[in-house]
């Protein structure tokens, strides 16, 4: 009987995700939003306040905590996954000076706004410190906190939508620089303003300690993973990995975050099957994630929205600036494009597990002031957990990297009615009595709907060297040349260009337009995807398409690829 409870919890966490997720696709918000707010209405917070028995139990939610925590480490290991050395040699310094610009932005507009209010307005002292000293250590743990991002509602609105692209994998790597530089640099802080009396070995204990753990599992499930062939293996091993990881880490008191994150920088770049590992994650994780967002809704503080007081409000504004201010200058000094300017910040404003976890642990060992600045980050993550995933489908849309067709199909197929005459017609077929059913046509889907707008393009004056480290490291096999004005000028095929590794003599001479060609087949923004698919069977050895204007064919609007497009086709002819 003991289990009845947490049973139950399962239940309405399963059943109003479902409803929740369904709820915010017709509100047109992402379902993650959905998800977070039927954790907070049947949570103790939100019932709390209005005076009603909560669904979901202060107890039940701590007998789901490891499932909470399991689901968490699984998203840091994915994020940990992109930490693959040849995608950071290809971006160079480019990225350092990126992350460098919106982590120290964030931290200097946060911990500066902070020291001000509280050392003029505020004047908050605690214990034997006086007012400056105070209102330091409160700038600098809400610094370096405010750096840290949400892993999970970022990378679960880039999967509900299908985003793709440079923006994308821009945000993605960001968010594991900022909680990496936030875990490291929160143990450094609390070392020397409220455990003085530690060693330095103990620091780098708590530092490196997650970071090595993490990394020696990875190497020792990167060698296992070899000898597994089945999809099933695959994930059973990356989830007991992940379990050991956890687990290893209460034991011996580290950081369980940071050690999932070793774990997947781990794998990615030591196991030769990560790719099939992580594909074989994909098809079980969603449920854990789905429970994940609907728990973390649950532990919303809602109440504490009328608790920060200035303070935090200067948080929430403050940080909102730096990320947004951060990222527009760390774009132009790593030399990136206009749509990761302007979109990238806007895609790291979630805050929530990383920043909770900090806050805990800073109340737990300084209860004299850590308790005041739980209480500003937790009524903060109200905001930004509401927030967050609203801000990156906007920056991922509007930046392009969105397929117009996955945010066309996030209806429900049918009515109530209609799901009542469809499962009866079922049933009476169950039975042998023959029901008719009705077929929908994918193939009126126009190839602007599947299209993905923000791609990599190389420039026609690119060197042959710096176009073969482009193409080396790039999961693409061809990829559109344009010149200064962005008009398209053709394709280059990396299968074109092998023949010329073998003659040094004219390395030197050759550019990126002498390796283009005109491209055997273009699609239209507006032809069905009926023809798309005929043109695709024509040439079944191009697995990337241009996408230009028939009325003006040096314009390249986007590229479709033959996976998407069936994909596309499949799903909407089941």
């Amino acid at each position: 009987m003991h289990d009845v409870p947490i049973l139950t919890a399962l239940a309405i966490i399963l059943f109003g995700a479902l409803a929740g997720g369904r709820l915010a696709v017709a509100c047109r918000i992402p379902r993650v939003t959905g998800y977070l707010l039927v954790g907070l209405f049947c949570g103790p917070s939100f019932t709390g306040l209005v005076g009603l028995p909560p669904l979901l139990t202060t107890e039940a939610l701590h007998g789901l905590n490891l499932l909470y925590d399991l689901a968490l480490a699984l998203i840091l290991l994915n994020i940990g996954g992109l930490f693959k050395l040849e995608h950071l040699r290809r971006w160079g310094n480019r990225i350092t000076l990126f992350s460098f610009s919106e982590i120290g932005l964030t931290f200097a507009l946060v911990s500066g706004s902070t020291f001000l209010l509280n050392l003029f307005l505020v004047q908050k002292t605690v214990g034997e410190m006086d007012l400056f000293q105070t209102s330091l250590a409160f700038a600098l743990f809400l610094g370096i906190i405010s750096i840290a991002t949400a892993p999970a509602a970022t990378l679960m609105v880039i999967r509900e939508y299908e985003a793709e692209g440079p923006v994308t994998g821009t945000v993605l790597t960001l968010v594991g620089f900022n909680n990496l530089v936030s875990a490291l640099g929160f143990a450094v802080i609390a070392h020397f303003l409220i455990r003085p009396e530690e060693t330095l070995g103990l620091l780098l204990l708590h530092m490196a300690g997650p970071i090595v753990l993490g990394a020696v599992l990875g190497f020792g499930l990167s060698i296992w993973g070899q000898r597994l062939e089945l999809p099933s293996e695959h994930k059973i091993l990356l989830i007991g990995g992940v379990a050991s990881t956890v687990g290893l880490c209460r034991v011996l008191h580290l950081d369980p975050m940071l050690a999932s994150m070793a774990l997947g920088i781990a794998l990615a770049n030591a196991s030769p099957r990560w790719h099939l590992l992580t594909q074989s994650l994909r098809q079980v994780d969603y449920i854990l994630y789905v429970a994940f967002f609907v728990l973390a809704g649950a532990h919303l503080h809602i109440e504490t929205l009328s608790h920060i007081g200035v303070l935090g409000v200067a948080y929430v504004v403050a940080r909102t600036a730096g990320k947004w201010l951060g990222a527009l200058a760390g774009a132009r000094m790593g030399r990136f494009g206009q749509r990761e300017r302007d979109f990238v910040g806007i895609a790291l404003l979630a805050q929530a597990g990383m920043a909770i976890g900090l806050a805990g642990t800073l109340a737990r060992s300084w209860p004299e002031g850590g308790k005041l600045l739980e209480t500003v980050i937790l009524g903060s993550v109200v905001v930004f957990e509401l927030i967050g995933p609203l801000a990156v489908r906007h920056g991922l849309v509007r930046a392009g990297e969105v397929p117009i067709l996955s945010l066309l199909q996030k209806r429900t197929p049918q009515g109530a009615m209609e799901g009542l005459h469809s499962v009866v017609q079922h049933f009476r077929s169950s039975l042998g009595i023959p029901a008719g059913h009705r077929l929908r046509d994918p193939g009126d889907i126009l190839v602007r709907h599947l299209m993905r707008q923000n791609v990599e393009t190389i420039r026609n004056d690119t060197p042959f060297n710096e176009l073969l480290h482009l193409i080396s490291h790039s999961r693409y096999d061809r990829f559109p040349v344009v010149d200064r004005s962005e008009n398209f000028v053709g394709m280059i095929d990396y299968t074109e260009i092998r023949n010329l590794l073998f003659e040094p003599t004219l390395v030197a001479l050759v550019v990126a337009e002498d390796l283009a060609t005109s491209a055997l087949a273009t699609v239209a923004p507006d032809m069905p995807l009926r023809e798309a698919l005929q043109t695709m069977q024509k040439h079944r050895d191009i697995s990337f398409f241009p996408v230009v204007d028939p009325d003006e064919p040096k314009r390249l609007l986007g590229i479709l690829s033959q996976n998407d497009a069936l994909s596309a086709f499949r799903r909407l002819n089941a």
